[in-house]
């Protein structure tokens, strides 16, 4: 019984060594096999717009090629805990890490501004659950749960759970769609903005271990009717999940307003107007991102429609500004960008979508181009530093970015629940750390052990820490691993049983034993 023991501790510890850090945003395949990876770097030459000064950027990432993708927008992908490519999808196909076909026929588009999200099917490692919506108003929003260990690793779709139908929304979906964390960091909410000619809706659906909950969990009423049922902005959520903005690519108007990730719930919905700087193009806003940190929100205006020299433009807001006011057109930017006046090479200076990226910096699509836009200092745009990059990409990138959805850092404990052990011998343990959204939060760890010992690691923190600990009797032992932050507030906390065996093998005293018998 002890070797075995040993054994499976052994196996555990092994196995949780190769868990090193959160890469799963890792990989960007856009565009027309338009591919980016952070798995490796390089130094650009940049060409500063706007004021900003030409430059050698360094630590950017690298090409990725051989994407199957051609897409003028939506588009998502993952990778795993190494950064390594699993997947990516244009909301129709799903390619795997091999560009091979896993499964097509899925409700996306990739004229669908978000043609769908990937998210981690909750406490099931291994599988992953695809949201899918095409454009305008096609109303089909759906699920498929994509199983990795089909197809020798590969991954395939479950035949049981491809293209299921959500269902209960109010007014008619299309081409915005995103996923947020739950406050108990497992499970997700998906969120849909619905549509009609007076009045608009932003639908919840939640997600557990259970699956995907069909029925619609909650709805909140925006203000605002569309006179076309037509093109659509981004929906994105700040990373800690408390606040979101939509924009409407019709009419130019930026909606946005407070989410409770613990009820599902949408509450202080406004609306900021079109902002006057482009009377001459007063709809198109298209991409939205939030700084890291959440205090500015980025909206770009693009361009309708190819090869064409519609103005363009990039505006930021104070977001903490935004969601303050009462009366949201009363707040200005704190940056304004109109495109191209100032700039000389003709359409493809055009805005497109924006995103965050893996090293801080926020990325805009150079539109219809190997190009992008570069944003290196966001947490200040009052002093922006943003950078042309020519030729930057293997293939075009047009309007849209890859969808991704924002994890909440781990933490996970070798051996896990459930393992066994023995009194009075001493087990290594080890505590991985994952990186994800609030981490940067953590100002120390506790490990109680449930007999009352415990560990501390205190701020900064590593990713693996491997330690040493002696249960002296037998029993049932609940291991509580808990983040905290600088006030004291918890973070994040996780728990697991460990079982302690007296492993002593007791002996017949009535038995004796001679040598040679």
């Amino acid at each position: 019984m002890l070797k075995k023991i040993i054994s499976i501790l052994t196996l555990f510890l092994i196995t949780a060594g190769s868990i090193y850090a959160q890469k799963e945003q890792y990989n960007w395949l856009f565009g027309f096999n338009a591919g980016l990876s952070w798995n490796a770097f390089r130094s650009v030459g940049a060409t500063g717009v706007y004021g900003t000064a030409n430059a050698t950027l360094t630590g950017l990432p690298a090409q990725r090629t051989g994407s199957a993708l051609q897409t003028y927008e939506g588009c998502f992908s993952t990778s795993d805990a190494n950064g390594n490519i699993l997947f990516y999808s244009d909301g129709i196909t799903i390619w795997n890490k091999n560009n091979q076909e896993m499964v097509t026929g899925l409700t996306g588009g990739p004229s669908s501004a978000q043609s769908g999200i990937i998210l981690p099917y909750p406490e099931t490692p291994g599988k992953y659950i695809a949201v899918t919506l095409d454009k305008d108003n096609s109303n089909n929003l759906s699920y498929t749960v994509v199983n990795m260990s089909l197809n020798g690793g590969l991954g395939g779709a479950d035949p049981a759970f491809t293209n299921v139908s959500l269902t209960g929304q109010s007014g008619a979906l299309g081409e915005s769609v995103f996923a947020v964390r739950h406050t108990n960091k497992e499970d997700f909410w998906i969120v849909a903005p619905g549509r009609t000619t007076t009045t608009s809706y932003l639908n919840v659906w939640k997600v557990t271990s259970a699956g995907v909950q069909a029925s619609r969990h909650s709805v909140a009423t925006v203000a605002i009717g569309f006179t076309s049922l037509g093109a659509n902005g981004y929906l994105k959520f700040t990373t800690d999940g408390l606040h979101y903005a939509w924009a409407d690519f019709l009419t130019g108007r930026l909606v946005y307003g407070d989410f409770n990730p613990t009820t599902g719930t949408i509450t202080n919905v406004k609306i900021r107007n079109t902002y006057a700087l482009f009377p001459s193009n007063p709809n198109r806003a298209y991409g939205v991102e939030f700084s890291s940190s959440g205090k500015y929100l980025y909206l770009t205006y693009a361009p309708g429609s190819l090869n064409t020299n519609q103005v363009s433009g990039l505006v930021v807001y104070d977001f903490a500004a935004l969601l303050a006011t009462s009366t949201p057109n009363s707040i200005n930017p704190v940056k304004t960008i109109a495109n191209p006046l100032s700039l000389s090479d003709g359409v493809t200076d055009h805005f497109g979508g924006i995103q965050l990226g893996p090293d801080g910096r926020i990325y805009i699509t150079r539109f219809s181009s190997t190009g992008m836009f570069v944003i290196t200092n966001p947490e200040t745009p009052t002093t922006m530093n943003i950078y042309k990059l020519l030729n930057f990409l293997p293939g075009n990138g047009y309007w849209g970015l890859p969808n991704f959805a924002a994890p909440w850092f781990r933490m996970e404990l070798t051996p896990p629940a459930n393992a066994e052990s023995c009194a009075n011998v001493s087990a290594t343990f080890q505590l991985s750390i994952i990186p994800g959204m609030g981490l940067s939060n953590v100002s120390r760890i506790v490990i109680d052990f449930g007999d009352g010992g415990t560990t501390t690691y205190n701020s900064p923190l590593s990713s693996l820490y491997s330690f040493p600990h002696t249960y002296n009797k037998p029993g049932i032992y609940t291991i509580t691993i808990t983040a905290y932050n600088a006030t004291g507030g918890v973070e994040i906390s996780t728990s697991s049983t460990m079982t302690i065996n007296s492993c002593v093998m007791r002996v017949n005293p009535q038995v004796s034993v001679r040598a040679g018998t």
